[in-house]
């Protein structure tokens, strides 16, 4: 039984990874990780660190990103629903400020691999629980953003779509740039 699925490439280095499971009488078996099945579909990052996320419906976190240490990450919702929303700021890629989004669900047993290089956020459609690996530490004094408010993100479609009425979004991410703008 393979362990992993390519369920869609969004660009060549941008992959949503499906985790497959192992059911019996007992309950579910699920690999969330393995560095060597995970390197078959070119995912080669060393993940230093694990965070978990707890948001309510309308959070926003991010885009962020570090220039002078990047990060590779891989998003997962364990409950609830988000909008995952990446910008690929690598100056010499075909698809520089073009902005890719991706829903993932708890129980939908789906990765968002996310090379270097790339701003990363979400919003969350309901209340919601993100696991995620990064492949290097946090620098505060490295942290930039891109605004959510960006036009290329369609803020508000997905606000109407998903029936998100206010958001939450710290001033800090307010007052990021917009992708417009870099």
């Amino acid at each position: 039984m393979e362990k992993f699925i390519l369920e869609k490439e969004l660009t060549k280095d941008l992959k949503l990874i499906k985790m497959t499971s192992f059911k019996d009488m007992r309950g579910e078996y699920i690999k969330s990780y393995s560095e060597r099945d995970l390197s078959s579909f070119g995912i080669n990052s060393k993940f230093l660190e694990d965070n978990y996320l707890i948001s309510k419906k309308g959070s926003v976190r991010g885009l962020h990103y570090q220039r002078e240490n990047p990060e590779a990450k891989l998003i997962r919702c364990l409950e609830g629903k988000i909008m995952d929303i990446v910008v690929d700021l690598r100056e010499n890629s075909d698809t520089y400020k073009n902005v890719f989004k991706v829903k993932l669900s708890g129980g939908d047993n789906l990765i968002f691999s996310v090379p270097e290089g790339f701003a990363h956020g979400f919003i969350s459609l309901t209340d919601s629980i993100v696991f995620y690996k990064s492949s290097n530490y946090y620098f505060p004094q490295d942290q930039y953003g891109i605004s959510i408010f960006s036009s290329g993100i369609a803020l508000k479609k997905i606000m109407k779509e998903e029936g998100i009425e206010n958001l939450i979004v710290t001033p800090k991410d307010s007052s990021h740039i917009k992708i417009e703008d870099l």
